[in-house]
């Protein structure tokens, strides 16, 4: 593509003032020495003027109302989820860790639970197995649960 070509491209976007300062450049230089080029620059700025001339519609009150208290009541949502988010983390989080903190406990109870129940030394595996699988799935549990909870109580706002 030639230079006048590409002038072209850039005129409705000089009578808009929206080109960068190099082309404006190039713009001006070429309108300076080519005359069909000039006369479009003309015509777009002519548009431009009574574009802007036109007056602008204005919505009614009540729509304006109705827009702003939508969008205030959508960023309260989104601020509650954000709050219950901020709390819901650290109890996770704090969940997770009594669960990890609680394991080593766990040989002391098994043993007493192994005492009780009159079973053997050996099942000690199996006992720290079982207590980390069900600490692990009801703290996962718990975790969905409150989830769902909060996700139901966000929809109903």
């Amino acid at each position: 593509m030639n230079d006048h070509a590409d002038i072209r491209k850039l005129l409705p976007q000089a009578a808009a003032g929206t080109i960068s300062a190099a082309d404006e450049r190039r713009v001006i230089k070429h309108l300076a020495h080519c005359e069909a080029c000039r006369l479009i620059s003309e015509d777009f700025a002519a548009l431009g003027n009574a574009l802007r001339r036109l007056p602008t519609p204005q919505p009614r009150a009540e729509l304006v109302v109705r827009v702003r208290n939508l969008a205030e009541s959508r960023l309260a949502d989104r601020n509650a989820r954000s709050r219950e988010t901020a709390i819901l983390a650290p109890l996770v989080a704090a969940s997770w860790i009594a669960a990890l903190l609680t394991w080593p406990a766990a040989p002391v109870a098994g043993k007493w639970v192994l005492a009780v129940w009159h079973a053997q030394r050996d099942g000690m595996g199996t006992a720290l197995a079982v207590y980390s699988i069900l600490g692990f799935l009801l703290a996962s549990a718990a975790v969905i649960a409150v989830g769902r909870c909060a996700g139901a109580i966000g929809r109903m706002r």
